[in-house]
C-alpha cells in the first residue's frame, strides 16, 4: 500500500497536470488556480486524501515549478509525506500522439514516514495483486533527478543524497519498461544499474549494474553483478565485490513465493578479517600488517582466507530450515596457517553439527552431534521454529554433543593466549540435566596476567535416572601448579567433588607464597589453606558441614579447625556457624594459645550478621607491619559484630579490642634494649547510621596515659567531625626507645587536643607542651638541657578557612642556646607546609675529641611536600678540629665492588627521597682551627653555598689558612700563603698554597708552591737560590744537600719523589711511553726503597702476549717477564732474571 501511495503521490500531479493543460496551462493565473484549488479538492474527492501546494511558478503547458508540496493520505496516522520543490519541464504537444514525452522531471526535498495503515480501512486494495504497472500509453523520460530524501521507519532514519535516472522509455503495451541508467548515492553507498521490468505480472526483470562502499577508513568496497528473476524470486547470475586484495563472489538463487527459500554457493579470495572487523566497529583501530605475533592484540584479526561454502534453507510461516556447508576454509589469520570444514544445520529447533573441524597453526578442535536450541534463542528467531512432525517429545531436549581439542601452540588461538592444551568433552541426555564428561590437560597456560605452569580437569557428572552410572558417581578433580593471580603466587590449587553433581564430598586447597615487603632478608613466605566439606545440594542451596578448615599463613602462623561447624550456601545468601547465646556453633580457630571464632550469615532479602571474638593473639603476628627495630610483648583479645541490610546500606558493626598487658621493646645496634611497659589499653568503636564512634585508652609506665575519643558525623567529604586527645607523660625515659638517637631521655609531655570542623576541612584546638626536657646525643657527644618546646592551635584564620599551629621551643648545649618558633599550616590540609626559624649563640654542636664545634645559627626551614628548603647563616665562632689519621671510611670504595659471599641491599623498592635543598652562608669566625696529618693551622673565610636536589652542591667564596705549620719526616715547613678559593662545585675548589724552609746552616730556602684544584692539583719546587729539584727535595726534607743525604734518609727522598710523580707525573709517563712505543713507563719502589726501586717497561705484542723488562735503578739487577692469555679467565705469567726463574698459572673471576 505505502509503495502505491508513493507512486500515485508522483504520477498523479503529472496526469492530471497532463488532462487540464490544454484548458488551464495557458495562463500563469489559471495555472496557479488549477494546482492550489482544482488538484487538492480533486484528491479529496477522489480518495478522501489531502493535498497542499503552497506556490507554482509558470505554466502547464511550459515550464513549471510547485513549492511546499504536502500530501497526508487519510489510511495513515504518520506525518504528511511532502516534498520541498517539483519542477516540470515537458511537451505537451506530444500527448496527441499518445507520447508522455517528459525533457526533465527533478523533485526536490522529499520526506515520507514508513508505517501501517489505520485501523479498519481496507489500504485500496494494497493486498490485492497488482496485474499491470501504472504506466502512461508511452513514455519518454529524458531526465528523472531526486535529491535530499528522508524516509523514516520507526527510529531508523535513511537518507538519499540523490537519485538520477535516464533516459526511461516505455513503448506501450507489453513492451518493457527500460532505465538504460539509474544512479543513486546514499553515503557511504553509491550505486549504478540498468533495468528492464515487464509493465505485466509477473514483472520478469533483468538488471545489472555496479556499486561502491566506503569503509570509515576510506577503505573502497567495489561491487558488480547481474540479476534477473521476476515477482517470485531472484536468480544471482553473478555478485561480485572486492576490496583490496580480496574478492567475494555469490551465485544461486532466492525465491519468496509461494514460500521463502535460497540457495547459494559463495567462493572468497584473500578475506581480511582484520579489515571487515574494524569496517564494522570503526571504534577499533587494526594492528598494522607487519607487526609481530608476540606484539598483536585483541583487535587484531589481520589474515588472508579463501572460502568455499553453500548457504540453504526456507522460512515458513511456523519453521525455519537453515543449513551452512563449509568446502573449503583456508589462509592465514593473525600470522598462523587456519583451515575449517564442516557442516551445520538448523531443522526445526534443533541444530545439528557434522565434522566440524577449526584448526590454527598446529591447533585442531572437532566438533559432532546435534542438540535442541535454548528457549533464549528460539525467542530471537524470526519465527516460531518448531520440530518435524515425526519428531518425538523426547528426541526434542535431548542432545548429543562432543569435542576434541588438540592445542599445543595457543597463541595461535587468541590474542595475548599462551602455552598448550589438550582434552575431549561431551554432553548428553536431557537439555535439563544432561550427563558432561571432561578431560583437560594444559601447559605453560597464560592470559595477560594469569599463569599456570600446570593444568589437569577430570569431569563427570551423572543426572539423577540416567541410564548410565548413578548420580552418586558423579566426580570432579581440578588441579593447577604455579599459578600467577592477579600478582598472587600459588604453587598449587587443587578442587576435588565427589557424590551427586560431585557436591557432597568436596575438597579444596591451595598453597601459596608470598614475599615481605618489610623484612626481604626472610625471604619468601609459604602458606597453605586446606578446606573439606561434606553436604549436598538441594533446591539450588547446599547445606551440610565445614569439617576442616585449615590455614597455615605467613606471619599469622598454623590455624586449625576446632571442630566441625554447619554451613549453608545458596544463591540467597548463605550461613555459618550460629549465633545463638545458649548454643556455640560458631567456626572456631585455634593457634597454640590463641582463638578465633565468628559465625553469622546473611541472605538478600534478610541482610547480613558476622560476629566473633579473638583472645590470646599475640603481638608478634604484626610484626610485619611494625618497623624492625620494635617489638611488642604481650596478647590482643577482641570482640566484633557486624550486621547490614540486603542492599549493603544499613551497615552497622561494633568493635572492641583489649590487649592485655604487655611492653614495646626497641633494639638498637649496640646498646642494650629499651623496655617500655604499657596496661590498661583499649580501644572501641561503632559504626552505625552512616556515623563512627571510637574511643581508645592506654597507661604507659612511669605514671603516663593517653585517651582519646573521636566522632565522625554522616555527609560525605563534609561529614562533621569531633574528637579529643589527652595525654600525660611525666617522663619520657619509657619512650627512649621511640628516639633511638637519644639516651637519658627526661622530661613531662602533656597535650589536650580538641578536634572539629569536617573531614574535607579538620579543625585543631589545644596545646601540647615539653618541659624539662634533656638528652644525650651520643653521635655527637653533647647534652641537651632545658628543653621546651610549645605547639598550640587556635585554628588560625578563620576567615581565610586556613589551620595553623603554633610552635615555639628552645634548647641548651655547652654554654649557648637555640630557639626556634614558626607553625605548621594547613596540617590536615592538602598542602601542609612548616615554616620554621631558629637562632643562637654559641650553641656547641659538637663535643668529640677530634672535634668541638660551636655555632650560631640564623636559620629557616620549609617544608611541604615537594621537599625542604633550609637557607640563612650558620657562623662558627669556635671550633677546634684534631684529626690523627682518615677514618676507616675515609677511602671510598668503588661503586662496582662486590664482595662475594654478601648479599647487597635490594633497592627495587626504595622510591624517590624527599627533596632537600639548601641556601646557607657559612661564616668562620677567629677561633676556628685544625690540626691533623701534620698540618696546624686556622681558619678564616666564609663559604655561600647553593644545593638543589639532583644538582652537584655550588659554593663561592674562600677559606684561608692563618699561622700554618707542616710536619712531615721529622721537619717543620711553615705555610707562608694558603687559600681555598670556592667558585662552582663545592668538591673541587681551587688550591693556592706555598710552604717553605729556611736552611740557616746553608743559607738557603726552599719551599712547595701547590696550584690548580682540589681534583687536579699542580705541585712545583722553588728554591733561593735556584738549585735542581732533587736538591729542593734533599733540603725540604732533610735540611741537607743531597751529597750529605743519609743512606738511611733515601728512603724518604724517594717516597717524597714517587709521592711527587704520582700526583702530576702520570701524564709525563704516558707521553713517553707513546713516544718509545710502550704501553707502560713506570718506577716501582721496592722494600728496600731506594735500593730496590726498578724501572718497568712493557709492551703487548698482541691482544694475548704482554712483555716486560725490569730494570734496576740504583742497581745492576734487570728481569724479563712476559703473561700469555689463554682464555678470557686463564693466562700464564712467567718471570727470569740473573737470580731465579718462575712461572704461575692463574685463573680469575671477574663479577659485575
Amino acid at each position: 500500500m505505502i509503495l502505491s501511495g508513493v507512486i500515485y503521490l508522483l504520477i498523479l500531479p503529472v496526469t492530471i497536470i497532463s488532462l487540464m493543460a490544454f484548458g488551464l496551462g495557458a495562463t500563469e493565473p489559471g495555472t496557479r488556480w488549477a494546482v492550489r484549488h482544482a488538484l487538492p479538492a480533486i484528491s479529496a474527492m477522489a480518495t478522501g486524501d489531502r493535498l497542499r501546494i503552497r506556490a507554482s511558478e509558470g505554466t502547464l503547458l511550459s515550464s513549471l515549478t510547485l513549492t511546499g508540496i504536502a500530501y497526508h493520505p487519510t489510511q495513515s496516522s504518520n506525518a504528511p509525506t511532502t516534498l520541498e520543490s517539483v519542477s516540470l519541464q515537458w511537451r505537451p504537444r506530444a500527448l496527441f500522439s499518445g507520447l508522455l514525452h517528459i525533457h526533465r522531471l527533478r523533485i526536490s526535498g522529499l520526506y515520507h514516514e514508513l508505517g501501517p495503515a489505520l485501523p479498519g480501512k481496507d489500504g485500496h486494495g494494497a493486498s490485492d495483486p497488482i496485474p499491470r504497472l501504472p504506466l502512461p500509453p508511452a513514455l519518454q523520460l529524458e531526465q528523472l533527478e531526486i535529491a535530499h530524501v528522508h524516509m523514516v521507519n520507526g527510529t531508523n532514519h535513511y537518507r538519499v543524497q540523490r537519485l538520477a535516472a535516464g533516459p526511461i522509455t516505455f513503448a506501450g503495451g507489453a513492451a518493457p519498461l527500460v532505465i538504460e541508467a539509474l544512479q543513486i548515492e546514499a553515503e557511504p553507498i553509491a550505486l549504478a544499474l540498468a533495468l528492464e521490468i515487464d509493465p505485466v505480472a509477473p514483472f520478469a526483470y533483468k538488471a545489472r549494474g555496479s556499486g561502491r562502499i566506503t569503509g570509515a577508513d576510506g577503505t573502497p568496497w567495489v561491487c558488480e553483478g547481474n540479476l534477473h528473476g521476476d515477482a517470485s524470486g531472484t536468480v544471482v547470475e553473478r555478485l561480485e565485490a572486492r576490496l583490496p586484495d580480496s574478492r567475494m563472489e555469490a551465485r544461486g538463487s532466492v525465491d519468496w513465493s509461494p514460500k521463502t527459500q535460497w540457495d547459494l554457493t559463495l567462493s572468497a579470495q584473500g578475506i581480511d578479517p582484520g579489515i571487515y572487523r574494524w569496517v564494522l566497529q570503526p571504534d577499533l583501530q587494526p594492528a598494522p600488517k607487519d607487526e609481530p605475533k608476540h606484539d598483536r592484540t585483541e583487535n587484531d584479526w589481520h589474515g588472508a582466507l579463501d572460502l568455499a561454502a553453500r548457504v540453504h534453507g526456507r522460512l515458513d510461516t511456523d519453521a525455519l530450515a537453515l543449513g551452512l556447508e563449509i568446502k573449503r576454509l583456508e589462509g592465514v589469520l593473525r600470522g598462523y596457517p587456519v583451515a575449517a570444514s564442516g557442516r551445520m544445520a538448523l531443522v526445526g529447533n534443533r541444530i545439528e553439527v557434522r565434522g566440524l573441524t577449526l584448526r590454527s597453526g598446529d591447533n585442531r578442535w572437532e566438533a559432532n552431534g546435534d542438540a535442541p536450541l535454548p528457549d533464549a534463542l528460539l525467542e530471537w528467531l524470526p519465527v516460531t521454529s518448531s520440530p518435524p512432525v515425526s519428531s518425538s517429545k523426547e528426541r526434542d531436549s535431548e542432545l548429543d554433543l562432543s569435542f576434541t581439542l588438540d592445542a599445543p601452540t595457543l597463541d595461535a588461538l587468541w590474542p595475548g593466549l599462551a602455552g598448550r592444551l589438550h582434552g575431549t568433552g561431551r554432553l548428553e541426555g536431557d537439555l535439563a540435566d544432561p550427563a558432561m564428561h571432561l578431560r583437560m590437560t594444559g601447559k605453560g597456560i597464560s592470559y595477560r596476567d594469569y599463569k599456570a605452569a600446570t593444568l589437569r580437569a577430570k569431569l563427570a557428572l551423572y543426572p539423577d535416572g540416567s541410564s548410565g552410572p548413578s548420580a552418586e558417581a558423579s566426580h570432579v578433580d581440578v588441579a593447577a601448579g604455579d599459578v600467577v593471580l592477579a600478582g598472587e603466587k600459588f604453587s598449587r590449587l587443587w578442587a576435588q567433588g565427589k557424590g551427586r553433581l560431585a557436591l557432597e564430598d568436596i575438597t579444596l586447597g591451595m598453597d601459596f607464597s608470598r614475599e615481605s615487603g618489610t623484612d626481604r632478608e626472610r625471604g619468601n613466605r609459604r602458606g597453605k589453606v586446606a578446606i573439606a566439606l561434606a553436604g549436598g545440594l538441594k533446591a539450588g542451596v547446599w547445606s551440610g558441614t565445614l569439617k576442616r578448615a585449615d590455614m597455615a599463613l605467613p606471619w599469622l602462623g598454623e590455624w586449625t579447625l576446632a571442630k566441625p561447624v554447619p554451613l549453608r550456601l545458596g544463591i540467597e545468601g548463605m550461613d555459618m556457624g550460629g549465633l545463638s547465646p545458649t548454643t556455640d556453633a560458631r567456626a572456631c580457630w585455634q593457634r597454640q594459645k590463641a582463638r578465633l571464632c565468628l559465625g553469622g550469615g546473611g541472605s538478600k532479602a534478610a541482610g547480613f550478621r558476622v560476629k566473633g571474638h579473638m583472645t590470646g593473639l599475640p603481638w608478634p603476628v604484626l610484626r610485619p607491619w611494625l618497623p624492625a627495630a620494635l617489638e611488642v610483648q604481650g596478647a590482643i583479645a577482641a570482640d566484633f559484630d557486624i550486621q547490614g541490610s540486603g542492599n549493603g546500606q544499613a551497615l552497622q558493626a561494633d568493635l572492641a579490642v583489649t590487649p592485655g598487658p604487655g611492653a614495646l621493646i626497641y633494639r638498637m645496634p649496640g646498646r642494650g634494649p629499651l623496655k617500655t611497659p604499657f596496661r590498661d589499653a583499649r580501644l572501641r568503636a561503632s559504626y552505625a547510621k552512616d556515623r563512627l564512634r571510637a574511643t581508645l585508652g592506654l597507661h604507659v609506665a612511669g605514671g603516663g596515659t593517653v585517651a582519646g575519643e573521636l566522632q565522625v558525623g554522616p555527609g560525605g567529604a563534609e561529614r562533621p567531625l569531633r574528637g579529643a586527645l589527652e595525654a600525660e607523660l611525666p617522663d619520657l625515659a619509657p619512650l627512649a626507645g621511640f628516639i633511638p638517637q637519644a639516651d637519658n631521655l627526661a622530661g613531662a609531655l602533656a597535650l589536650a587536643f580538641t578536634l572539629g570542623g569536617t573531614a574535607q576541612a579538620p579543625a585543631l584546638h589545644g596545646r601540647a607542651t615539653l618541659t624539662g626536657g634533656a638528652a644525650d646525643l651520643p653521635a655527637a657527644g653533647i647534652r641537651l638541657r632545658e628543653i621546651a618546646l610549645v605547639a598550640e592551635s587556635r585554628g588560625g584564620n578563620r576567615t581565610r578557612g586556613e589551620r595553623v599551629l603554633d610552635i615555639t621551643g628552645a634548647a641548651q648545649s655547652g654554654p649557648g642556646e637555640i630557639a626556634f618558633t614558626g607553625a605548621l599550616r594547613q596540617p590536615f590540609g592538602p598542602t601542609p607546609r612548616l615554616e620554621l626559624a631558629a637562632r643562637g649563640e654559641r650553641f656547641q654542636a659538637l663535643r668529640l675529641p677530634e672535634a668541638q664545634v660551636f655555632v650560631s645559627p640564623d636559620l629557616h626551614v620549609t617544608w611541604d611536600r615537594r621537599g625542604t628548603l633550609v637557607d640563612g647563616t650558620l657562623s662558627i665562632p669556635e671550633a677546634r678540629l684534631a684529626l690523627e689519621g682518615l677514618p676507616e671510611s675515609g677511602i671510598a670504595v668503588s661503586e662496582d665492588e662486590v664482595v662475594l659471599g654478601k648479599t647487597g641491599a635490594d633497592a627495587s623498592g626504595a622510591g624517590p627521597g624527599h627533596a632537600v635543598g639548601a641556601r646557607v652562608s657559612v661564616v668562620l669566625g677567629e677561633k676556628v682551627s685544625f690540626s691533623g696529618f701534620g698540618l696546624s693551622a686556622g681558619l678564616a673565610g666564609s663559604i655561600a653555598l647553593d644545593s638543589r636536589p639532583g644538582q652537584p652542591t655550588l659554593a663561592n667564596g674562600a677559606i684561608t689558612l692563618k699561622d700554618g705549620q707542616y710536619r712531615a719526616y721529622g721537619q717543620t715547613l711553615a705555610i707562608e700563603r694558603g687559600r681555598l678559593v670556592f667558585a662552582g662545585p663545592a668538591d673541587n675548589p681551587a688550591l693556592e698554597a706555598r710552604a717553605a724552609r729556611q736552611v740557616a746552616e746553608a743559607e738557603v730556602t726552599v719551599g712547595v708552591h701547590i696550584t690548580g684544584t682540589l681534583k687536579r692539583p699542580l705541585v712545583s719546587l722553588g728554591s733561593d737560590p735556584d738549585m735542581p729539584e732533587t736538591e729542593i727535595l734533599a733540603y725540604l726534607l732533610t735540611g741537607k744537600s743531597l751529597a750529605d743525604t743519609p743512606r738511611t734518609d733515601q728512603a724518604a727522598l724517594l717516597d717524597a719523589a714517587m709521592g711527587l710523580m704520582t700526583s702530576q707525573s702520570q701524564s709525563f709517563t704516558g707521553r713517553l711511553g707513546k713516544k718509545i712505543g710502550l704501553d707502560t713507563v713506570k718506577v716501582q719502589g721496592g722494600e728496600n726503597a731506594l735500593a730496590e726501586s726498578t724501572l718497568l717497561l712493557g709492551k703487548y705484542l698482541t691482544p694475548r702476549l704482554y712483555v716486560g723488562y725490569v730494570q734496576g735503578i740504583f742497581e745492576n739487577t734487570r728481569a724479563f717477564q712476559a703473561e700469555y692469555r689463554l682464555t678470557d679467565s686463564l693466562s700464564i705469567k712467567t718471570r727470569s732474571s740473573d737470580e731465579a726463574q718462575g712461572a704461575e698459572v692463574v685463573y680469575t673471576i671477574e663479577r659485575d
